[in-house]
């Protein structure tokens, strides 16, 4: 097997030079009054800011159900079985609403699915446990800053960069390390959260087929509820089912309750995480309310109703990109999802751009370092079953004015 850091390309980072540009940036954001916002009542087609309302194009709810009625009632009848929080560690008990949210959670995707805290500590329990020494990790450079933070407790793994959804250059160095590393680990997000963009699922599942030794680990947060089959997301509704696969998702985002799930082909694999996987062992439960409104969405989503609600998001979908296609705003991906991003050349003028768009009445949200690398900041926005077509028309008009020449 290759030694350790023996690879060119090995992604390396300064610790300190890392922690002082995101506090300089930060620091600038939250001086300019441009993040750290709070609202005083409800999250949905409007959003309070500095006591004006604003057309909310900044959520990730995408199906919008964190105001359904059924998680909503989930949660209550939660608290009145198990009060606010069910406070033991789960390595020695759990509550009952953990095992119900599993197996409808399982029959939702097809696969053993463990629930975590949150996808961020899915990622940090299920890595270090996954990707063994003798192992080769490849990261995306767009993948989700909680992928690549990760993979900073690889150990002695080496870690290596992909260009963005580059297969040609994924087969390159499959075909180069192949013969070194006993198994070669695609870190990757399905559905990229600020530039929103599909992975290719198309060719991994072939260059899978052709190399045994590569496996799959899939952040999909974004695409859950809103994609896919009982709303499983678009890896599993893409990629074959494969003891070489591994599926994040995320039921905070569009599942609207909290937390995060796992996804493996087999038992054993989820239990080898939920034994070893440190943040599983140390970090504490899911509180029972939103494990009630969390087996209430399972529920939702096993049912007629998501079908017709996915169609709805997607009439809106298809509405925004050939509105922006007609009228020539250029967003960086044209993949039909709800996620927008506008590109600019600098985090100033993605600020100054955010602040214009407010002023309009209409909320989005700037983004830069390190949610972006540093030199690709912009602005996001996001389509969700609150918006409305008229809001969609005023939103278009609004960014071909102020879309960067």
């Amino acid at each position: 097997m290759a030694e350790p850091g023996k690879i060119p390309g090995k992604y390396q980072f300064s610790r300190s030079r890392v922690v002082q540009t995101v506090e300089r940036i930060i620091t600038e954001g939250r001086e300019e009054g441009m993040i750290w916002h709070s609202s005083k009542d409800s999250f949905g087609r409007y959003l309070e800011k500095d006591g004006k309302t604003l057309l909310n194009f900044g959520s990730c709810s995408y199906l919008s159900l964190h105001s359904h009625h059924a998680l909503k009632a989930g949660a209550i009848s939660a608290i009145e079985r198990f009060g606010t929080q069910f406070s033991i560690s789960r390595m020695y008990y759990e509550c009952q609403l953990y095992t119900d949210l599993e197996l409808g959670l399982g029959k939702m995707t097809g696969g053993h699915v463990l629930v975590t805290p949150s996808t961020s500590l899915a990622h940090q329990a299920a890595l270090p446990v996954l990707v063994g020494d003798d192992d080769l990790a490849i990261i995306d450079q767009f993948a989700h800053a909680s992928l690549h933070v990760a993979t900073k407790l690889l150990g002695s793994t080496p870690v290596i960069r992909l260009r963005h959804s580059s297969m040609e250059q994924l087969e390159t160095y499959l075909n180069e390390h192949g013969s070194q590393y006993a198994r070669i680990w695609y870190i990757f997000d399905g559905l990229y959260s600020m530039r929103g963009d599909f992975a290719p699922f198309a060719q991994l599942a072939g260059l899978q087929e052709f190399y045994p030794k590569l496996h799959l680990y899939v952040d999909d947060a974004h695409a859950v509820s809103w994609y896919g089959c009982n709303g499983r997301g678009a890896a599993l509704e893409h990629l074959p089912q494969s003891d070489r696969t591994v599926v994040a998702l995320s039921l905070n985002k569009s599942f609207s309750a909290a937390g995060g799930a796992l996804v493996f082909s087999r038992q054993e694999l989820k239990d080898r995480v939920r034994m070893c996987g440190g943040p599983l062992i140390f970090s504490g439960p899911v509180q029972p309310p939103m494990l009630g409104a969390a087996v209430a969405a399972a529920q939702l989503h096993l049912s007629p109703e998501l079908a017709s609600m996915q169609a709805e998001l997607m009439r809106r979908i298809f509405y925004s990109r050939d509105l922006a296609e007609r009228m020539e705003v250029r967003f960086i991906s044209q993949d039909a999802t709800p996620i927008f991003f506008l590109p600019h050349d600098s985090p100033e003028g993605a600020r100054a751009t955010a602040r214009a768009f407010w002023s309009e009445g209409i909320y989005v949200c700037p983004v830069s370092f390190p949610a972006v690398p540093v030199n690709m900041p912009g602005i996001r926005f996001s389509i969700t079953l609150h918006n409305e077509l008229p809001d969609i028309d005023r939103f278009m008009e609004t960014a071909l004015r102020l879309q960067p020449a």
